[in-house]
């Protein structure tokens, strides 16, 4: 096959496909962050593709922690500080492997940390909980992340206001 050949084929294939199609949650990633490079050579071997992917670190400057604060003063949400990140919660909820938007363990991650662009962002997600409990019988560490998502929807209507600017 000729270079030129081998350049049409390569343009064809790329043409439409999603940039960082691979990445996990990638929702989560702007497209600007994402380097696809055509071409990728490491050491002599072709890393070009899918194992050549690259993402830039995400830099967030806005920390806000009265949401967290709020969630934690109200009934069922005191326990999110135990929250450990381990994703028990979202790998049985079955709301998650329907929506992809809805990720418990990303929305409880983003509040304890103050992410206020992420939380304006994903806020609505938190409405999608269908309450089966099945992630506070999963939670290790005894987070309760039925009560803590119910939680987190009154604080997040308590700062609609903000969330929605």
């Amino acid at each position: 096959m000729s270079e030129e050949e081998k350049k049409r084929k390569e343009k064809e294939s790329s043409a439409g496909e999603e940039k960082g199609k691979f990445i996990i949650e990638r929702r989560y990633v702007d497209d600007s962050r994402i380097i696809e490079p055509k071409k990728l050579e490491l050491g002599g071997i072709d890393m070009s593709g899918r194992w050549g992917t690259l993402v830039l670190p995400r830099t967030l400057e806005d920390f806000d922690t009265e949401i967290y604060r709020d969630v934690e003063k109200l009934p069922r949400g005191g326990n999110i500080g135990k929250c450990w990140q381990c994703g028990n919660c979202t790998a049985v909820c079955p709301v998650a492997h329907a929506h992809s938007e809805f990720n418990p363990r990303y929305l409880i991650h983003i509040v304890k940390m103050g992410y206020t662009s992420e939380i304006k962002k994903h806020h609505e997600a938190v409405y999608l909980c269908s309450g089966c409990g099945l992630c506070s019988a999963a939670c290790p560490k005894g987070v309760d992340p039925q009560g803590v998502m119910i939680a987190m929807s009154i604080a997040f209507k308590a700062h609609e206001s903000e969330l929605t600017e």
